[in-house]
């Protein structure tokens, strides 16, 4: 058993190997054929992170410098990131939120006497950070179209080796239930999970696809998550791919066309989300379980009956662990934690549930920093101009979806898509107070359009 159950096995070699040879080769090219340094540096760091998952049973384990490689791969990320950014003011809209929760974090971690965790919790949010600027500056230099269209190839590399494990038959078990979760070698569902979900976002932020391949994408990235089995997941995505439907499908056709194609697609959307409701319902039927009991299921931890423990993986009783060890802290302790990054040297399972591991780690006070820094990204979302305005929401809204019963925060595969999300939302936030200029091309593209229209 690992920290958040059963684990993965990377794929054979010689499936592995011939697909990391060729990804990099596309990357590669792709990277050489992006104007702008910031928005080449957005497709490595994803693109790595995602090369690196891919050979845990590698990355994940420690090196003579004590750190994995996965880790020292999200050290250098960040520090590259560092000289590609551009200086921003102290009062930019994407760092306001950043402040009282890496305040928090810091004070909770010294007087907690945490410092390397401490060191791990600040690294995780300095790669969100440095994501998120470069992911504006991308948008800036060559704007969202573009950028989105050629982050799709860096989830060419995961989609190819689920397919591969799913015609294989190669799976490991889920959580507690067994069933099988076709992952493509990677460490566990919930982090590959997240990586599928950030295909989602890239793909429903792309305006430029066609409408025929924004949908197959779509379909096929949501059948991925299906058959990574990770219901969390498919409930996270549920109003992200909902608005995406609703803006871009409609939006397609002539005005007095758009009221019959929004209501076949409710159609279409509620058929879908019934089918699945029923071929699941075994594993769905516990979440109406625990809907039903409320707060009760949060009691002391060894009051749980068995039937109890089993209920969605088994959650509420790992969160009345972390919920009553925090009960019984000191008042300084419930104010701002046990320190960040602490949970593994009290319980064996992570809390599943964001604020319920952020409410142990770094008290009250870390639960307002994460509620306002969600509350912050989500306004400024609402307050953004243009056609995202609902997608945008409705993603936001998912990743608190994803929050209350995974923990995206916890995982970089998870800051990646918050990292991405949050850039496009400061970019698209910042347009309607100035304006942007126009996104410029690559060497030679479109310059004979130009020279012709003139």
């Amino acid at each position: 058993m690992d920290e958040i159950g059963f684990v993965g096995r990377a794929l054979p070699p010689y499936i592995l190997g011939p697909c990391l040879l060729l990804f990099l080769f596309v990357m590669v090219t792709v990277i050489r054929r992006t104007p702008g340094r910031a928005a080449r540096f957005v497709l490595f760091a994803v693109s790595i992170r995602y090369v690196l998952s891919a050979l845990h049973e590698i990355t994940y384990g420690p090196t003579p410098v004590g750190l994995s490689i996965n880790a020292l791969g999200s050290i250098a990320v960040f520090a590259l990131g560092l000289f590609i950014v551009r200086r921003r003011r102290v009062l930019d809209p994407a760092l306001l939120p950043f402040y009282p929760l890496l305040l928090i974090m810091a004070a909770s971690g010294l007087v907690n006497a945490q410092l390397s965790s401490l060191a791990t919790a600040l690294t995780k949010y300095a790669y969100l950070l440095v994501l998120i600027l470069a992911t504006i500056d991308a948008l800036e230099d060559i704007g969202p179209e573009r950028l989105f269209k050629k982050l799709l190839w860096c989830f060419s590399f995961p989609g190819t080796l689920q397919i591969f494990s799913i015609v294989m038959r190669w799976s490991k078990p889920g959580e507690n239930d067994g069933a099988a979760s076709y992952i493509g070698g990677y460490y566990h569902e919930a982090g590959f999970s997240m990586v599928l979900a950030a295909g989602l976002l890239v793909t429903c932020f792309a305006g430029n696809l066609r409408l025929r391949y924004r949908l197959l994408l779509i379909g096929a990235l949501m059948a991925g998550i299906v058959f990574a089995n990770y219901r969390t997941a498919i409930l996270g995505i549920m109003p992200l791919v909902g608005a995406a439907l609703l803006v871009v499908g409609p939006s397609r056709f002539v005005p007095r066309q758009r009221s019959i194609v929004l209501g076949a697609v409710l159609l279409v959307a509620t058929a879908t989300v019934s089918l699945g409701a029923i071929a699941e319902r075994d594993r769905f039927a516990d979440i109406g379980f625990a809907i039903s009991r409320g707060t009760s299921l949060i009691k002391p931890p060894g009051t749980f009956s068995t039937e109890e423990r089993r209920t969605m993986s088994g959650r509420p009783a790992i969160w009345s662990q972390y919920l009553y060890a925090w009960y019984d802290g000191s008042p300084v302790r419930k104010m701002i934690g046990f320190g960040p990054e602490t949970w593994g040297k009290a319980f064996r399972l992570y809390a599943h549930n964001t604020l319920v591991s952020t409410l142990y780690e770094i008290g009250v006070m870390g639960v307002f920093a994460t509620l306002f820094l969600w509350g912050w990204m989500l306004a400024l979302a609402l307050m953004a101009r243009g056609s995202p305005i609902l997608v945008l929401a409705a993603a936001h809204l998912g990743f608190f979806i994803l929050n209350m019963a995974t923990m995206p925060m916890w995982m970089i595969e998870g800051m990646i898509y918050y990292g991405l999300l949050c850039g496009y939302t400061v970019y698209a936030y910042q347009r309607r107070r100035r304006p942007v200029p126009s996104p410029q091309p690559a060497a030679g593209e479109f310059s004979g359009v130009r020279l012709a229209s003139r």
